[in-house]
């Protein structure tokens, strides 16, 4: 009786109850499920099986419990990071082993993260993280740091042309992905040194294994799917399950009229920054499954 108030109190223990209930029944877990689909072949409707795995529900349960996290949590002001991190228990310090600066991710973020960072030592790679949660205080600072730079108060037209100009590997505050906690950058910011012998190895060893722990890279090289957004940053990269949950929610809570506050916000209106540039990412992040 215990248990079934729980289950109703709490849909998510309700899911996790019944994986642990069906995975104890047998370890070779499988389910089938019935569906519709068209037969390109011929133009008609039939009937397809879909067999659903352990690591299937598994994914399933995280989902849920990630969807019930961002909806406690998230609003408008945590995704335009004006939050304060200390004390916050939504956030974590990042390790020194992980990282030579005062860095913070959340929570299951991190925890991530840290499985990745295994991976990649077992095999030869180090992984440093040089960027993570960013508030939007520090993001204004980064923002009008180049803003201000010398080289780039004469060259421009007017600031239309010189956010253009920022946009290519900054983002506005308000705008940036760090806000979220859920996009960390990796070793380094200089495009060259992904040329390198070492930076190679490390992008190479990313592409093929990062995603099997949730990360992605959200500015890939522009081609035919990604034609608008940030230049290609091979250093940055966004954990998924999360990241696009906060996606979705800024794009219901955040409009043009809250990127204000900092040195050319003007333009911010002049541009399209929330299709172009906030949702100009790898179509990869865009998919339904985690």
């Amino acid at each position: 009786m215990c248990i079934m108030y729980v289950i109703k109190r709490n849909p998510v223990f309700s899911i996790v109850f019944l994986l642990i209930f069906l995975l104890g029944c047998t370890s070779t877990f499988r389910k089938t499920e019935k569906f519709s689909g068209l037969d390109t072949d011929t133009g008609n409707f039939i009937e397809i099986k879909k067999r659903f795995t352990a690591e299937d529900v598994e994914k399933q349960i995280q989902k849920a419990e990630y969807e019930s996290w961002v909806k406690e949590n998230v609003d408008k002001f945590f995704l335009t990071g004006k939050v304060k991190r200390q004390d916050n228990p939504l956030f974590i310090k990042i390790d020194e082993e992980h990282t030579e600066r005062d860095i913070y991710l959340i929570r299951p973020v991190y925890e991530a993260y840290k499985e990745m960072y295994k991976a990649a030592l077992a095999a030869g790679v180090k992984l440093i993280i040089t960027s993570g949660h960013r508030t939007y205080v520090e993001q204004v600072v980064e923002w009008e740091l180049r803003w201000n730079n010398p080289r780039t108060d004469t060259n421009f037209a007017n600031d239309v042309e010189k956010a253009k100009y920022l946009l290519q590997y900054r983002a506005m505050p308000c705008t940036t992905r760090h806000h979220w906690g859920t996009d960390i950058d990796l070793n380094s910011f200089v495009p060259a040194y992904y040329e390198s012998i070492e930076g190679q190895k490390v992008y190479n060893w990313l592409k093929e294994n990062a995603g099997d722990f949730g990360f992605f890279q959200p500015y890939t090289a522009y081609d035919e799917k990604r034609l608008v957004g940030y230049m290609e940053e091979k250093w940055h990269w966004s954990y998924k399950p999360l990241s696009q949950l906060m996606l979705s929610k800024f794009l219901q809570l955040v409009t043009i009229d809250d990127i204000v506050g900092f040195k050319g916000d003007a333009a911010a209106k002049k541009l399209p920054i929330i299709t172009d540039w906030v949702c100009g990412i790898n179509p990869e992040l865009k998919d339904e499954d985690i």
